[in-house]
């Protein structure tokens, strides 16, 4: 009974799993960020904040946190790479021009267009079709089945081209990795800033609540030995912590794809 019940959740996990085949990339990215940031707050608590003795409330939560990062990451992030590795793959062969050389990769590359997904096998559909290339028999249904076009915060997530790397001319700043953690951490930064000037993020003391709010632009004075209140009460916006908005609020924009911008361009 025990084992018929495991089987029967695993194959609900498995059909969920196998439904969302075209998110799978992004739903291992943001596990794996989550459990390398679960176990980077418990390194910061444990080795540089002094939690044991300024936070003894978090020792458990903090545990648990390094425990389960650990464990998430030594799941996830494997699968992660495998991934990440097939698209960078797949995005090399859709580069190519010359058919000859797309011929030679063929088997590669449709193997990577299934375990991505219905967009990716979309994509080399209409690459095959460009050059005149007959899909292969992993593709079991006909070019007209698979969408080529995705939603824009699918395209923004997965952009190629974002308008930072063209911008700066940095090709580093488009792969995968460090478009989606930018994209990340300048929400994160975004949210925490406005959180701190709204609510407050700091105590006065030790036993207080956390409803004050850190002056940004008092912090950095202080770091060069200027003795200034760093604690205020919210609502309150400094310029610096102003500033760091707008900056983050730019750079999330830049991270928009530049493709569908010159898309648009063209249609206007």
């Amino acid at each position: 009974m025990a084992r018929r019940g495991k089987k029967q959740s695993e194959n609900i996990f498995r059909s969920w799993w196998d439904d969302r085949r075209d998110q799978h990339l992004s739903i291992l990215f943001i596990l794996s960020l989550a459990g390398l940031a679960a176990f980077l707050w418990s390194l910061v608590y444990f080795m540089f904040m002094d939690g044991v003795t300024e936070m003894p409330e978090l020792i458990g939560l903090s545990w648990f946190f390094a425990i389960g990062g650990l464990i998430l990451l030594g799941i996830v992030g494997p699968e992660f790479f495998r991934y990440n590795e097939q698209l960078t793959l797949l995005r090399e062969i859709l580069e190519l021009e010359s058919r000859a050389e797309i011929q030679k990769r063929r088997k590669e590359a449709e193997e990577a267009a299934s375990l991505l997904g219905s967009i990716h096998q979309g994509k080399l559909l209409a690459h095959y079709k460009t050059h005149g290339i007959r899909a292969g028999r992993i593709f079991q249904s006909p070019a007209t089945n698979f969408p080529t076009e995705e939603s824009w915060i699918v395209s923004w997530w997965n952009a190629d081209n974002s308008i930072l790397s063209e911008n700066t001319g940095i090709s580093n700043l488009s792969s995968s990795t460090i478009h989606k953690s930018l994209i990340v951490g300048s929400i994160t930064g975004i949210i925490l800033l406005l959180w701190n000037s709204l609510f407050g993020i700091a105590r006065l003391t030790t036993e207080g609540s956390r409803d004050y709010s850190i002056d940004v632009l008092a912090w950095i004075q202080g770091l060069f030995g200027s003795d200034v209140n760093k604690l205020v009460e919210p609502i309150s916006f400094d310029f610096m912590s102003i500033m760091l908005l707008i900056a983050l609020g730019s750079l999330l924009w830049s991270t928009s794809p530049m493709v569908s911008l010159k898309s648009s361009t063209e249609e206007e």
